[in-house]
């Protein structure tokens, strides 16, 4: 099974060398440095783009590059061989695992109770095929579906670290996919939250600061922080913290009591 992590670190390594060859590498040299990994010719090629992007020559490969729109429009059309290329070679090396039949899963959770790390080791393997499941079931909640991937195994591996509180070795595989879903869904709440606040800081600074010029106009005179929160109906506390964050972009005025 391909370490992502190490492959990218392979993927930096190969660039260093690159560069000190003057930013010049062959194809020959770069499948000799990626050998026994088994990698198809799409792959490499994905290979090649990801140097091109890095300044490096590869004789015999033209670089596309790409402009906004056109990465825009090639992410829409993606395949399955054309994912970036780290979820791509993970996601075909998942393929070739075989699925942890009821019997081989009660066996192990069992082992894995009496601190067997070859059995830990297993269930990790077995469960990574699950966790790509239940990340496509999120994948149009606003993360890309590798950081939904990355999520659920970290689900997998705490639900692993807890197996020994379940009493009924029967739901450990239901506990274990709870685990994953929760993992995903607790980054989603997070990004989705922090999204909303973004939208909600920009908004309410907008409204302050049309406030404030409608006011200037009306008093004839700068508004105070005071006249701001009773015109928006944003707390004063708020209005403050929002005022502090605009770099004095709204000026307001001294508030009397």
């Amino acid at each position: 099974m391909l370490d992502k992590s190490k492959f990218m670190e392979m993927l930096a390594a190969i660039t260093e060398v690159a560069k000190v060859q003057e930013n010049q590498i062959t194809k020959e040299e770069i499948q000799e440095y990626f050998a026994g990994m088994n990698m198809e010719e799409s792959q490499y090629q994905h290979i090649y783009q990801y140097l091109g992007e890095n300044g490096v020559q590869i004789p015999g490969f033209v670089y596309k590059e790409y402009s906004k729109r056109e990465e825009i429009e090639e992410t829409k059309e993606e395949t399955k061989e054309e994912r970036p290329i780290a979820l791509s070679i993970y996601m075909k090396e998942l393929e070739e695992i075989s699925g942890l039949s009821k019997e081989e899963r009660t066996s192990l959770f069992l082992a894995l109770r009496n601190k067997d790390e070859q059995a830990k080791s297993k269930l990790i393997e077995g469960y990574l095929p699950v966790v790509v499941e239940i990340a496509r079931d999120y994948k149009d909640k606003g993360l890309p579906i590798e950081d939904l991937i990355q999520e659920g195994n970290l689900g997998l591996l705490q639900g692993l670290e807890a197996v020994s509180t379940i009493a009924n070795i029967e739901d450990v595989d239901a506990f274990l996919q709870e685990h994953i879903k929760m993992a995903i869904a607790m980054v989603i709440d997070e990004e989705v939250g922090e999204n909303d606040w973004e939208t909600a800081m920009v908004a309410k600074t907008s409204l302050i600061s049309e406030a404030a010029k409608v006011l200037a106009e009306d008093l004839g005179r700068v508004a105070t922080v005071k006249e701001l929160s009773d015109y928006t109906k944003i707390p004063i506390e708020e209005v403050k913290d929002i005022l502090s964050l605009s770099l004095d972009a709204v000026k307001v005025g001294n508030d009397n009591g």
